[in-house]
């Protein structure tokens, strides 16, 4: 289970790394002048779309065997394909209501969340590059 929920991060800084060279090479190639924000802001946002849209479904395993009302006294948890079944089969096996309920209100705070924070890192890394060459 707690590898399933890093698969997002390694899709997180690959998707805002294609982003950010696809739009950087677009903007070139059409002469556009961006400001220095743009581009992180953008890719940040897409980002974390796309690294919560992957693990999302695993969140929503994670969190329904780590509530009190998955295990029962003395009994292990149950597993995790137990676990996807049993939310397919409350939902009448709508996988998107099943795995994707709340995904809405994630990213109201993971989008903006993200776009700020490739912001501080891109200007962290370009301060470290001028000034420790």
């Amino acid at each position: 289970g707690a590898v399933l929920r890093r698969v997002p991060h390694g899709v997180w800084f690959v998707s805002y790394e294609w982003s950010k060279n696809t739009l950087t090479d677009v903007a070139t190639a059409r002469g556009i002048t961006t400001s220095t924000d743009t581009i992180p802001l953008t890719c940040g946002a897409f980002a974390a779309s796309v690294a919560w849209a992957v693990g999302y479904p695993a969140d929503i395993i994670k969190t329904r065997i780590q509530a009190p009302s998955a295990v029962t006294a003395g009994a292990p948890p149950p597993s995790i394909v137990a676990t996807a079944r049993t939310l397919l089969a409350e939902s009448n096996y709508n996988w998107m209501h099943a795995f994707y309920r709340g995904f809405g209100l994630k990213l109201l705070r993971a989008v903006p969340m993200n776009a700020l924070g490739f912001v501080v890192y891109e200007r962290a890394k370009t301060y470290i590059e001028m000034t420790w060459p």
